[in-house]
Protein backbone atom coordinates (compact mmCIF):
# COMPACT_ATOMS: atom_id res chain seq x y z
CA UNK A 1 0.00 0.00 0.00
CA UNK A 2 2.76 2.42 0.65
CA UNK A 3 3.77 2.16 -2.70
CA UNK A 4 0.21 2.90 -4.14
CA UNK A 5 0.63 6.74 -2.97
CA UNK A 6 3.83 7.70 -5.09
CA UNK A 7 3.02 5.25 -8.54
CA UNK A 8 -0.52 6.84 -9.02
CA UNK A 9 1.41 10.48 -8.30
CA UNK A 10 3.53 9.69 -10.90
CA UNK A 11 0.94 8.28 -13.12
CA UNK A 12 -1.19 11.21 -13.17
CA UNK A 13 1.14 14.11 -13.67
CA UNK A 14 1.37 12.64 -17.62
CA UNK A 15 -2.19 12.15 -17.73
CA UNK A 16 -2.83 15.90 -16.69
CA UNK A 17 -0.66 17.25 -18.68
CA UNK A 18 -1.64 15.68 -22.10
CA UNK A 19 -5.04 16.21 -21.56
CA UNK A 20 -3.84 20.00 -20.59
CA UNK A 21 -1.99 19.50 -24.04
CA UNK A 22 -5.26 18.32 -26.00
CA UNK A 23 -7.65 21.25 -24.63
CA UNK A 24 -4.84 23.62 -25.79
CA UNK A 25 -4.88 22.44 -28.71
CA UNK A 26 -8.63 22.12 -29.27
CA UNK A 27 -9.25 25.54 -27.84
CA UNK A 28 -6.94 26.96 -30.60
CA UNK A 29 -8.25 25.04 -33.34
CA UNK A 30 -12.00 26.50 -31.61
CA UNK A 31 -11.11 29.69 -31.32
CA UNK A 32 -12.17 29.51 -27.65
CA UNK A 33 -10.67 29.04 -24.57
CA UNK A 34 -9.44 32.71 -23.85
CA UNK A 35 -10.89 32.33 -20.30
CA UNK A 36 -8.91 29.25 -19.67
CA UNK A 37 -5.49 30.10 -21.43
CA UNK A 38 -5.45 33.97 -21.41
CA UNK A 39 -4.01 34.06 -17.80
CA UNK A 40 -1.67 31.74 -18.53
CA UNK A 41 -0.54 33.51 -21.82
CA UNK A 42 -0.87 37.45 -20.29
CA UNK A 43 1.37 35.84 -17.29
CA UNK A 44 4.35 34.61 -19.87
CA UNK A 45 4.18 36.73 -23.08
CA UNK A 46 2.19 39.72 -22.11
CA UNK A 47 2.83 40.86 -26.04
CA UNK A 48 0.87 37.98 -27.48
CA UNK A 49 -2.06 38.40 -25.03
CA UNK A 50 -2.13 42.16 -26.61
CA UNK A 51 -2.42 40.79 -29.51
CA UNK A 52 -4.66 38.44 -29.48
CA UNK A 53 -7.36 41.45 -28.06
CA UNK A 54 -6.77 43.26 -31.49
CA UNK A 55 -7.26 40.35 -33.55
CA UNK A 56 -10.68 39.44 -31.50
CA UNK A 57 -11.83 43.61 -32.33
CA UNK A 58 -10.66 43.25 -35.87
CA UNK A 59 -12.38 40.18 -36.24
CA UNK A 60 -15.59 41.26 -34.34
CA UNK A 61 -15.93 44.66 -36.96
CA UNK A 62 -17.59 44.15 -39.74
CA UNK A 63 -16.70 45.35 -43.22
CA UNK A 64 -18.91 48.88 -44.03
CA UNK A 65 -17.96 49.18 -47.78
CA UNK A 66 -16.95 46.81 -50.58
CA UNK A 67 -13.59 46.07 -51.49
CA UNK A 68 -12.79 47.02 -55.10
CA UNK A 69 -13.68 44.52 -57.76
CA UNK A 70 -16.88 43.03 -55.24
CA UNK A 71 -20.39 42.39 -57.34
CA UNK A 72 -23.04 45.14 -56.07
CA UNK A 73 -24.68 44.21 -53.13
CA UNK A 74 -28.28 42.74 -53.17
CA UNK A 75 -30.40 45.09 -51.33
CA UNK A 76 -33.85 43.03 -51.94
CA UNK A 77 -35.31 45.17 -54.33
CA UNK A 78 -36.90 43.80 -57.16
CA UNK A 79 -36.95 45.27 -60.32
CA UNK A 80 -39.83 44.45 -63.07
Amino acid sequence: MEFLAPVATFLSLPLFLAAFAWYAVRARRAGSGQSLMGPFEEIWDPIAHKTNIEIQIEAQRSPETPSPGDPPADLGIKRA
